[in-house]
């Protein structure tokens, strides 16, 4: 009987130690698990906040770039503008040009009247006035006046192809009137919209090469001063800058009334 006591006794007190022990391993375990799974949660967040930072950053590039469209739209039209408004500006003023040619002509073929007061006074006649030279004077006239109007139509015809864009028939149209009229007042002119049109195809070296004609061959033309702003925009597109300002400059001092020192001054501004 002792004996039976005394292992009920042993087994209540080490059911009474392992009960805290096993409490202990259990809350153990869930410790461990819990710092298992918590690293896991953690990178999850941390991933899903850098991707909402990727997205809102990837929005953010897009509306820069649509903005960034929108702005170059804008000057893509507003220097088609210009464009068009500068070479509408220059064709104005060949076509001023032409007519005051024109109208020059027109004053130098007129017939000289004398006033009343000469036309009815007696004139004493010792000796015939016609003489066997007054002829070919006369044909010579005829003759110069006769060249000059079909050089100016020549010219006219292969400047009606420039407003209609028809580049090539205009470079051939003015190379053949460059040939057929060397001598026309019209020659540096025609030089000129070579250089024009060479540039509207790109065409720098040769566009360069025909202003260089008008300005230092031709320094009467009424293009010399265009010519010589023409040549400072092909300096300032080959990145010669100061080359470009020293021209634009030069419009400015020698030819402070025309058109071109304008532009060159708004050229300057920038």
């Amino acid at each position: 009987m002792k004996a039976i006591q005394y292992f009920a006794k042993v087994r209540e007190s080490e059911g009474a130690n392992l009960a805290p022990r096993f409490l202990f391993t259990l809350a153990f375990l869930i410790l461990l698990l819990l710092l298992a799974v918590t690293p896991v949660q953690a990178n999850a967040r941390s991933a899903a906040v850098a991707n909402a930072e990727i997205m809102m950053q990837l929005e953010q590039m897009q509306l820069e770039i649509k903005a960034l469209r929108n702005m170059v739209e804008k000057q893509e039209n507003n220097l088609s503008k210009m464009q068009t408004e500068q070479r509408n500006r220059y064709l104005d003023l060949d076509q001023r040009a032409q007519d005051y040619a024109k109208r020059i002509l027109s004053l130098e073929e007129r017939p000289i009247s004398l006033p009343p007061s000469l036309a009815t006074a007696p004139v004493a006649v010792t000796a015939p006035l016609v003489t066997a030279a007054a002829p070919s004077a006369s044909k010579t006239t005829l003759k110069t006046t006769s060249e000059a109007t079909s050089d100016r139509d020549a010219y006219n015809k292969a400047y009606a192809h420039v407003p209609e864009q028809r580049f090539e028939d205009a470079i051939n149209s003015f190379q053949t009137f460059i040939r057929q009229y060397p001598d026309s007042r019209l020659i540096g002119n025609a030089y000129y919209w070579l250089g024009e049109i060479y540039m509207a195809q790109n065409r720098t070296a040769d566009a360069e090469k025909m202003f260089n004609v008008v300005i230092n061959n031709h320094p009467d033309s009424f293009k010399i001063a265009d010519s010589k702003y023409k040549l400072g925009l092909i300096y300032s597109r080959y990145g010669n800058n100061d080359k470009a300002q020293e021209m634009m400059e030069a419009i400015i001092a020698k030819h402070p009334r025309e058109p071109a020192a304008d532009h060159a001054r708004g050229y300057l501004k920038k």
